[in-house]
C-alpha cells in the first residue's frame, strides 16, 4: 500500500516537470510540527509582541485575534494551491505555477531574504539569552550565535527525519512554557479582559489614554509578523507521505494552532499584569507580566524556553528555505553549472549545498550593524508574498478553472479577497524606508528575471533547451 502512495506521489510530483529526490519520510504530526517550530509561539509571545504593545496598547490583543483570522484565511488559499503544486519551492512554487514570471522573481527574491534574516536575528537573540543566563561565558554574544548556526546548519544537512524528531522534542517544551505562563496567568489576575479588549489603552507619557483608531490600523502591520511561518508545511511538502490532500490539512492545522498558541498567552499576560504603565514601559511586557505572577525566579525558566525556542525556529528556517533555493535549481533559474549543484541532494537525500549556503550569509549578518534595519524589513518582504499568495489564489481559480483540486477553499472567493486587501493596507502603510527598499529589491528581482530569460533564449539558440519561464509560468 505504501509503495503505491510514494508511486502515485512520485507520478504527481513528475506531472509538475519534477523528479522525486527526497526522501518521503515525514508524517502530518511531523510537518506539523516542523511548521510550528517555525512559527515559535515562545519567540512570538515573549519577544516579538513588544512592538505592537509599544504602538497600540491593548490592542495587542484585537490586532493579534483580527490577524488570527486572517492567518487561517491565508492558510485555507495556501492549502488550495499547495494541493495543486505539492513542491518543496514552498510560496514561490505557488506564484511561480500561477502569476506571471516577473512576479515569481520578485516572489522569491522576497521569499529567500528572510531566509538568511530571520536566521540571523534569531541567533543574535540566542546569543543574548545564553549570556543572560550565563553572564560568564567566555564568548561574545555574536560567537555564541554563530555557534549555533553552525549546529543549525549542521543537522539541517542531514537527514530529514532528524530534525523533525529534534524540533518535535523542542516544541513540546515550547509549549509546556507557553502553558505554564497561560495557567500561571489566569491564577493571579489582575486586569479586566472586557475592559483591556474592548476599551483599549495606550501609555502617552506617564499616563494611560484610549487607543485611537489609526493607532489600531498601525499596529496590524507590526502584528502581522508575530503569527507568522506556519507556511513552511509546504516546503516539506516532497517529504511528506498522504498526498496533496494531507498536505491542505497539515497548513490548515499549523496556522490554526499557531494563532491560538500565541494569542491565548497573548492575551493571558494583558489579563496578568498588575500594572499596565510598567506593563508597556518594560522591554518585553509579556515577561514583565510572568515574573510579576510567578516571581522573578521563573526568568530562568523563561530563558530556557526562550533559547530553545530560537534554536528550533533557526533550524526549522535553515530546513525550509535550503528547500525552496533547492527548488530554484531544479527550475533552472541559475546558470548551468550553479543549476546543477543548487537542484541535487545530499546522501542524507537533503538539499544540505544549499542549507550551506544560506548558513554562509547569515554568519556574515551576525557582525553587521544594519541587522535591525533588516529584521524590521523582512515584516514588509513577509507582507508582499502573502500578498502574492492573495492574487494567486483568486487567479489560480481562471486559469486552472478546469483542473483538479484536491482541496477546495470553502466560500471562495472570501479568503482570497480578504487577504489581498489586508496584505495591500499592511504594505501601504509601513514606513517610506523600508517601501523604499522593498522596491530596490523588487528592482534587483526584475533585472535578474530579464537576466535570465537572456540566459535562456541564448541556451535555447544552442541546444534546444525550453523556457521555464515560458512554459510553466507563462510569462
Amino acid at each position: 500500500m505504501e509503495d503505491s502512495v510514494a508511486f502515485v506521489e512520485a507520478a504527481r510530483l513528475e506531472h509538475l516537470g519534477y523528479r522525486q529526490q527526497l526522501s518521503r519520510k515525514l508524517s502530518l504530526r511531523d510537518v506539523v510540527g516542523l511548521a510550528i517550530a517555525n512559527v515559535s509561539p515562545t519567540m512570538a509571545v515573549l519577544l516579538l509582541t513588544s512592538g505592537v504593545f509599544s504602538i497600540g496598547g491593548t490592542f495587542a490583543i484585537g490586532a493579534d485575534v483580527i490577524l488570527g483570522v486572517v492567518v487561517i484565511l491565508i492558510s485555507m488559499c495556501l492549502a488550495e494551491l499547495g494541493s495543486m503544486f505539492p513542491v518543496a519551492g514552498g510560496m514561490y512554487s505557488l506564484v511561480r505555477f500561477v502569476l506571471p514570471a516577473p512576479l515569481a522573481f520578485v516572489t522569491l527574491f522576497n521569499y529567500l531574504i528572510q531566509g538568511v534574516i530571520l536566521p540571523a536575528s534569531i541567533a543574535l537573540g540566542i546569543g543574548q539569552f545564553v549570556k543572560d543566563l550565563f553572564p560568564h561565558v567566555p564568548l561574545s554574544e555574536p560567537m555564541i550565535a554563530l555557534v549555533s548556526v553552525a549546529v543549525a546548519v549542521a543537522i539541517g544537512v542531514v537527514r530529514v527525519e532528524l530534525g523533525a524528531y529534534v524540533t518535535m522534542a523542542m516544541v513540546f517544551v515550547e509549549l509546556l512554557v507557553l502553558s505554564t505562563v497561560t495557567v500561571a496567568a489566569w491564577i493571579h489576575p489582575h486586569q479586566s479582559l472586557f475592559s483591556v479588549t474592548f476599551h483599549p489603552v495606550y501609555l502617552d507619557g506617564s499616563a494611560l489614554r484610549p487607543v485611537t483608531v489609526a493607532m489600531m490600523a498601525a499596529s496590524l502591520a507590526p502584528a502581522f509578523n508575530i503569527i507568522n511561518g506556519y507556511d513552511a508545511t509546504l516546503g516539506f511538502a516532497e517529504e511528506l507521505v498522504g498526498g496533496p490532500k494531507k498536505l491542505a490539512r497539515a497548513v490548515i492545522t499549523a496556522a490554526t494552532t499557531a494563532a491560538v498558541a500565541i494569542v491565548v498567552p497573548l492575551t493571558s499576560a494583558v489579563v496578568t499584569a498588575p500594572n499596565l504603565k510598567a506593563f508597556f514601559g518594560a522591554a518585553s511586557p509579556v515577561i514583565y507580566a510572568v515574573e510579576s505572577s510567578l516571581g522573578p525566579n521563573f526568568r530562568i525558566v523563561l530563558d530556557i524556553g526562550v533559547c530553545i525556542a530560537l534554536f528550533n525556529s533557526m533550524l526549522v528556517y535553515f530546513m525550509y528555505f535550503g528547500r525552496v533555493f533547492y527548488t530554484t535549481g531544479r527550475d533552472g533559474l541559475w546558470w548551468r553549472w550553479a543549476n546543477r549543484r543548487v537542484g541535487q541532494v545530499n546522501r542524507f537525500k537533503a538539499p544540505g549545498l544549499c542549507v550551506l549556503l544560506l548558513g554562509l550569509p547569515t554568519a556574515v549578518l551576525l557582525f553587521m550593524s544594519q541587522l535591525n534595519w533588516l529584521i524590521i524589513f523582512s515584516g514588509t518582504v513577509t507582507t508582499v508574498v502573502y500578498f502574492f499568495i492573495g492574487l494567486a489564489a483568486i487567479w489560480s481559480r481562471v486559469k486552472f478553472r478546469h483542473d483538479p483540486r484536491p482541496y477546495r477553499m470553502p466560500a471562495w472567493p472570501i479568503a482570497p479577497v480578504v487577504v489581498t486587501l489586508f496584505t495591500a493596507f499592511a504594505i501601504v502603510t509601513q514606513e517610506a524606508q523600508y517601501l523604499f527598499g522593498e522596491a530596490v529589491l523588487a528592482a534587483a528581482s526584475l533585472a535578474c528575471y530579464a537576466l535570465s530569460r537572456w540566459v535562456w533564449r541564448s541556451r535555447q539558440a544552442t541546444d534546444g533547451e525550453a523556457d521555464w519561464q515560458e512554459d510553466a509560468v507563462g510569462g
